[in-house]
């Protein structure tokens, strides 16, 4: 189940995906800047694919929608 949250005039994604070899999951996460109505943009504001792995898919995603609201803090809103 993909998790997705608002942050900051954001909408973060997770969008972990499973290695076929080993079966864990890779957190990976998109952000899209919303507008002040919370009306998404259609385009991709920022993407990660973290190097950590997870033992299954929401864990995974956690840590992505985590990770993703650290980039947030630190780089501040992503222009679209």
């Amino acid at each position: 189940m993909k998790s997705s949250i608002s942050y900051r005039n954001c909408l973060i994604r997770g969008e972990s995906f499973q290695r076929e070899k080993d079966g864990k999951w890779i957190p990976q996460y998109t952000l899209k800047r919303q507008d002040t109505k919370n009306m998404r943009s259609d385009f991709l504001s920022h993407q990660a694919k973290l190097t950590k792995v997870f033992p299954s898919e929401n864990a995974a995603d956690d840590f992505a929608l985590q990770e993703a609201m650290k980039w947030i803090d630190k780089h501040g809103n992503p222009k679209s």
